[in-house]
């Protein structure tokens, strides 16, 4: 509600009739709907919530305060003729998730209309978590920490990476999790290279490295882990590498504060990196923020220009990938507190604690 009152003083500020908002995880952030198939017109007087007869009665339920609008033909010809019955002059889109479908309805059916493509009015707000959606944040990251332990005793020679990763999206649901953010990473040996590799049916070998890259969505929030394991004795090489990486994130967690540019927190990690002989094996950015979605703002990488803000909460993920060898990637979660940081994860990660 808070984001709410904030956007429609910003039409009156703007002198602008109506927002049109069609990214669902934003009707989502300024309504706290959980339905799907449904579009929010934000007006400065009222607000209107355009749905599907699947959906109007848990609207009703949930969010009293706004208009809800059942659609009896198409979502958008529902809209433009609300639009039209207001005499909306003026509207806000937004250009990433208005179709060029929906915007050539609107411009047909609503003579004379105004549109105003804007980008990223409502992920300012989501950038700076509330308490309530700390605590959820928390809440995955804490189910995802489970439901890792509870997996590690099946990490052994022989068993597929398509075997750990059923084995951790089971436990995660087991754990109370919603789902898995995302598709589970499992990338063992070699295979470790590819940053986003596809669990295969490769099967863990000797002295094999096992990269895991996890999450959890829990109430729409999500969490995103990674970690490495080790079978057996670690060789130097790996180890070597091993430690530039974990040293290459502690240097970037503690450059993280209010009012920091993100790319320094990036540059942290990376000229560790590239200062150590491995630039050109470090090929993304060193993290991102977090929230409703899996990737959200702000953007931490060397082109960034976002300056750090207290509440903000992101994950720091150096890597390095070496094609044929494998790769190291080390992944946790950050709040940006008013002098510092809180790491959110908690994991272990020290090299004394990654032999099974």
């Amino acid at each position: 509600m808070h984001c709410l009152s904030k956007l429609k003083e910003e039409l009156k500020g703007e002198k602008v009739d109506g927002f049109l908002v069609t990214n669902e995880v934003n009707v989502r952030y300024v309504t706290n709907f959980t339905g799907s198939e449904s579009i929010l017109l934000i007006t400065p007087d009222h607000d209107y919530l355009f749905t599907d007869f699947r959906y109007v009665e848990q609207a009703r339920l949930d969010i009293p305060w706004i208009k809800i609008v059942e659609r009896k033909v198409s979502l958008i010809k529902t809209i433009c003729g609300k639009l039209k019955r207001l005499n909306i002059k003026s509207l806000y889109v937004e250009s990433l998730h208005l179709t060029l479908d929906q915007y050539n309805e609107i411009i047909s059916n609503v003579k004379g209309i105004q549109i105003i493509p804007t980008k990223g009015i409502i992920e300012k707000y989501r950038k700076c978590k509330t308490r309530e959606e700390l605590e959820k944040i928390r809440t995955a990251i804490d189910i995802a920490e489970r439901a890792y332990y509870s997996i590690l005793e099946e990490i052994k020679i022989g068993v597929s990476e398509k075997r750990i990763a059923d084995l951790l999206e089971f436990e995660i649901r087991n754990c109370g999790g919603g789902k898995g953010s995302f598709e589970t990473i499992c990338a063992t040996g070699p295979r470790a290279s590819q940053p986003h590799a596809r669990t295969s049916d490769r099967e863990i070998q000797e002295r094999d490295a096992i990269l895991i890259d996890w999450g959890v969505s829990f109430q729409f929030y999500n969490s995103d882990l990674t970690r490495i394991r080790f079978m057996d004795k670690i060789s130097a090489e790996f180890k070597k590498i091993y430690q530039i990486v974990l040293d290459a994130q502690h240097f970037a967690i503690d450059s993280v504060r209010p009012g920091q540019m993100a790319k320094d927190i990036d540059g942290a990690a990376r000229n560790y990196i590239k200062k150590k002989g491995f630039g050109k094996c470090f090929g993304h950015g060193v993290g991102h923020g977090i929230g409703l979605e899996v990737h959200e703002g702000p953007t931490i990488n060397s082109r960034s220009k976002e300056i750090l803000e207290e509440d903000m909460i992101f994950t720091i993920e150096p890597g390095i990938y070496i094609p044929g060898w494998g790769g190291v990637r080390i992944e946790d979660m950050v709040l940006v507190t008013s002098d510092g940081c809180d790491v959110l994860s908690r994991v272990p990660k020290k090299l004394t604690e990654i032999v099974i």
